[in-house]
């Protein structure tokens, strides 16, 4: 028996190597070594899992003890039961529960954009402790003297020694999380030589003095013989707020002897509210890499001195310390800073020496009622963070743990400073961390839930429910959970009565362990089975994806729902509160005069004109459902309407919906019908708008130059004024009939761009790139439906799309007020090889099912070595492609090990036509901003 398990564990061996060589990187038998020693260092403390079925239950028995990472498992038809968070003290008559844990998620965004901003500190330190044997010494050796005698030499070794200080006051606790994963991320980057950790806790008490005292614990930071050593203070600073300069005292200490850096989680926008009040400064690189923050050069602000209270004059009573968020960009601006690589300098605020500054405190705000806590949070608070706010409204309390859920699944660009606005932002109380749940507690302090509902919305309700859910299901064997409960009449735990919805809904049983196969091997055996079309066969995999509840929106005949619209107007909203009167009375007679020409029924709107959202106010439910089902959008051009990020927001989010139809039909598709409210100079309209152009033919000759609001204010120009509202509703009613377009599905309008925001920028052209086969280059079994004759030709949404996937993403790209130039991989393959940096942003559209062949492994594998951060990847898979929906999960696995940095970039894979736009645009913004070397701006403010 002995040597039939030493041969099975051969085979086994030989297959994993086998894996390891076939990625194409070229790996030699060393680093196939190592590769397999790291796998089992990283596996060590995964406990084996067990696939015995459990135990059936002997009658009046306990029942049996469910494993918390099998709480829940995709598929299958098993019950399900509502979770809940735990309650620790509810009101009134508890519900029974027991006792189950769910996922985390990711605590840190944008983890591995933040290891990268770490490389500057990657540099070697060529005279390390140790030594190493010098070959090219050796040999000169030999040759001078005839003898041979081993030369040594140092060793290279990483930079900096690391010590991370943690700030352990009670407000961040909030944070534990997050610092939790940095920690991690700090020690798995390779990039420092040790790292050690330390905490403090400025609110504790300062000790009694001892009469025999011991060295303080800052000796370690000081600098040692051959200690290059590098401090990282992780604070919220909060604690500074109250006056209390202890842990400016430290740091001031630390900056003088060795570099140091502080880590901020709030966004810089409330840093000066929250503690962090000093002076603040722009520091140049030092003179050397590495050098203490002593010898950062910075340029004095006026009146500094004014701000010292010591009477004596001190030399050099200011030290600057460096101050980053956690975003990519502020992270790698102070790295290059600290190296010399970065000349514009970092942020820095300026510390002084103890007793040399008072600081009397932060005042807090008097407590708000929660109409004013809103109204508040809106006016100074992120569009992100206001969204975030209103998906975890739903919830009267949550954890920090779910908290980080819903950012991570229903607003994954939100950062941490997003979430922090959320925190401090006075919609929520923070209590401490429980037994029960262990983390702190956020509660919505009174009114505010009731201010936060109209912004949330039943759809959105259900999406935050129904997101966490589809987490629990593809996360069950995750190490890091957090508590819940769920109903139980036999459980020891509680359900408060007015805790509200449930968290998720959870499978009751566990299900079986999945069969562990190689990547392509599984994809093999999906190409081995025979086809079917996925609409002819019920339950299929392409069947069980498509929703299941009602719809809000149902495809109707070509004039859409009897409720819709017939055409929707968008203008720049005016200063004051309310629309413009004149741009009212234009609605009416354009309304009138589309009502007499049309058989609408009495009651049918036959316009839509926003009378709710004022300048600066977010979207509602109602918008996304007309923009959805109105067949003609109608812009007023304006300077201010092309300024607009709202105006710009709504012909997005229209034109989205021509550019899917002209894929369905393969025709051209055109509902929009400008207005000329304003006279705009040619420079500062759009490229999106100059496709269109704008109709003036019968519309009189002074429309041109004085526009419509000319005209209705112009009273000698009244009989134009009248001649264009009835042209322009012909114009809409005719547009209607010949577009037919029929309604889609609303989209999320916070995180849509904005078509004008391309406007300006400093990249004006996207290059994307179509890497696929051709029909006469398939791999074995699979389906030519898809593939055209080259690459450029490869529609993976057919049969739902009938044009090929190159020239949708165009039209998407366009959109965003941008140029596109479609490709094939030979033709931008000088680019793609690392020969030269590709002169424009770069998406690559990637056919998963070419991974297979290992020629094109080996080319993806280097181009992902490379690491252009401007070249981004999109790896489509249709949800109705039997193919790609059963190997959906090997196709991914082996992305992530052949390509694994561009799979940390790319995100979930859009699977429907609706899916591209949003994906690709998402996509175009991250290259274009690190084409043009800045970081990736969320969504804006929406402004008038």
């Amino acid at each position: 028996m002995p040597d039939e398990a030493g041969a099975a564990d051969a085979v086994r061996l030989d297959s994993v190597v086998g894996a390891v060589h076939a990625l194409g990187r070229g790996l030699d038998g060393v680093s196939v070594a190592e590769l397999l020693w790291l796998a089992a260092r990283s596996g060590a403390g995964e406990p084996e899992q067990d696939v015995t079925p459990p135990a059936p239950s002997e009658a009046g028995g306990e029942r049996p003890a469910v494993d918390p990472r099998e709480a829940a498992r995709p598929g299958g038809d098993r019950p399900r039961q509502p979770v809940y968070e735990p309650a620790a003290s509810p009101a009134g008559r508890a519900l029974s529960g027991r006792r189950v844990s769910l996922p985390r998620a990711a605590a840190l965004p944008r983890a591995r954009e933040l290891a990268t901003a770490l490389r500057p500190l990657r540099r070697p330190w060529r005279k390390g402790r140790r030594e190493q044997l010098d070959i090219a010494g050796t040999v000169a050796d030999f040759a001078r003297s005839g003898e041979l005698l081993p030369v040594f030499g140092p060793t290279p070794e990483r930079w900096f020694d690391l010590t991370v200080v943690l700030d352990r006051s009670p407000t961040m606790a909030v944070w534990a999380d997050t610092t939790g994963e940095l920690l991690r991320l700090l020690a798995s980057t390779g990039v420092f030589r040790t790292l050690r950790v330390q905490e403090i806790n400025t609110w504790e008490p300062e000790p009694e003095p001892d009469p025999a005292p011991e060295p303080p614990p800052d000796g370690p930071l000081l600098p040692q013989p051959q200690s290059r050593r590098l401090v990282l203070v992780v604070s919220d600073c909060v604690a500074t707020a109250t006056g209390d300069s202890r842990l400016w005292d430290r740091i001031h200490r630390w900056a003088r002897a060795v570099p140091t850096v502080l880590v901020n989680p709030l966004p810089p926008a409330i840093w000066r509210h929250s503690g962090l009040d000093l002076p603040a400064v722009r520091t140049a690189p030092p003179p050397r890499p590495g050098a203490a923050n002593a010898r950062l050069p910075y340029a004095e602000p006026p009146l500094l001195e004014e701000l010292l209270c010591a009477a004596e004059d001190v030399r050099d009573p200011w030290v600057p310390v460096p101050v980053v968020s956690l975003t990519p960009r502020s992270v790698d601006r102070w790295a290059r800073t600290l190296m010399r690589g970065a000349p514009e300098g970092c942020a820095a605020v300026l510390v002084p020496q103890p007793g040399l500054m008072e600081r009397p405190g932060v005042l807090q705000d008097a407590e708000l009622d929660g109409e004013k806590l809103v109204e508040s949070f809106l006016h100074r608070a992120s569009t992100t963070a206001v969204r975030l706010a209103a998906l975890c409204s739903a919830y009267a309390e949550l954890s920090v743990a779910l908290l980080h859920l819903v950012r991570q699944e229903l607003v994954p660009e939100a950062t941490p400073a997003d979430l922090a606005e959320v925190v401090v932002g006075g919609l929520v109380s923070v209590d401490e961390g429980e037994e029960e749940r262990g983390d702190p507690v956020l509660r919505f302090r009174a009114g505010v839930r009731e201010r936060l509902a109209h912004r949330l919305g039943a759809r959105d309700a259900r999406r935050v429910r129904d997101a966490i859910t589809r987490f629990v299901d593809a996360n069950p064997h995750a190490r890091s959970r957090f508590a819940a409960v769920t109903p139980d009449p036999s459980g020891d735990a509680t359900i408060a009565p007015d805790q509200g919805p449930p968290i998720a809904d959870a499978p009751a049983e566990p299900g079986e362990s999945p069969q562990v196969l190689t990547a392509w091997a599984r994809a093999q055996e999906v190409l081995r089975t025979p086809s079917r079309p996925a609409a002819q066969e019920p339950g299929t995999a392409a069947e069980r994806l498509r929703p299941s509840g009602p719809r809000l929106l149902t495809t109707g005949p070509a004039d859409g729902p009897a409720h819709a619209p017939y055409f929707y107007l968008s203008y720049a909203h005016p200063a004051q509160r309310g629309p413009d009167v004149w741009v009212e009375r234009f609605f009416r007679d354009v309304a009138n005069h589309v009502m007499a020409m049309t058989d609408l029924p009495a009651g049918t709107p036959a316009g839509f004109l926003d009378r709710e959202i004022g300048a600066g106010e977010r979207w509602t439910e109602r918008l996304g459902e007309v923009l959805a089902t109105c067949r003609v959008f109608v812009p007023l051009y304006s300077p201010r309407y092309f300024a607009s990020e709202t105006c710009g927001r709504e012909w997005y989010a229209f034109t989205q919906r021509t550019i899917y139809e002209q894929a369905k039909r393969d025709r051209s598709v055109q509902a929009v019908v400008p207005a000329l409210w304003v006279p705009v100079p040619d420079e500062q309209v759009p490229a999106v708008a100059r496709r269109l152009g704008w109709p003036t033919q019968g519309f009189g000759d002074d429309y041109p130059h004085e526009g419509i609001y000319g005209l209705i204010k112009l009273g000698h120009l009244a009989e134009q004024y009248e001649r264009v509202v009835y042209e322009l509703a012909k114009r809409i009613v005719t547009v209607a009939h010949e577009s037919a377009l029929p309604p889609g599905s609303p989209v999320d309008y916070l995180t849509s761009p904005s078509a004008f925001g391309g406007f300006g920028a400093q990249s004006e052209r996207v290059r994307v790139v179509v890497a696929a086969p051709s029909r006469h280059e398939l791999p074995p079994g699979r389906t030519p439906e898809p593939y055209g004759d080259d690459a450029p030709a490869w529609n993976p949404y057919h049969p739902e799309s009938r044009r090929p996937l190159g020239q949708v993403a165009a039209s998407l790209v366009r959109s965003l007020n941008l140029e596109a130039t479609v490709t094939s991989w030979e033709e931008s393959e000088r680019w793609l090889a690392g020969e030269e940096p590709p002169p424009d942003p770069v998406v690559l559209l990637l056919d998963p099912w070419l991974l297979g062949d290992p020629v094109w492994r080996r080319r993806l594998a280097d181009l992902d070595a490379w690491a252009c951060p401007w070249v981004r990847v999109v790896v489509p898979s249709h949800a109705r492609d039997e193919q790609c929906v059963a190997a959906r999960s090997e196709l991914r696995d082996l992305f992530a090990r052949v390509m694994p940095y561009a799979a940390g970039t790319a995100g979930v894979e859009p699977r429907t036509l609706e899916d591209l736009g949003p994906h690709l645009a998402r996509t175009v913004t991250e290259a274009r901003a690190a084409h043009a070397g800045e970081p990736a701006a969320p969504a804006g403010e929406p402004t008038g």
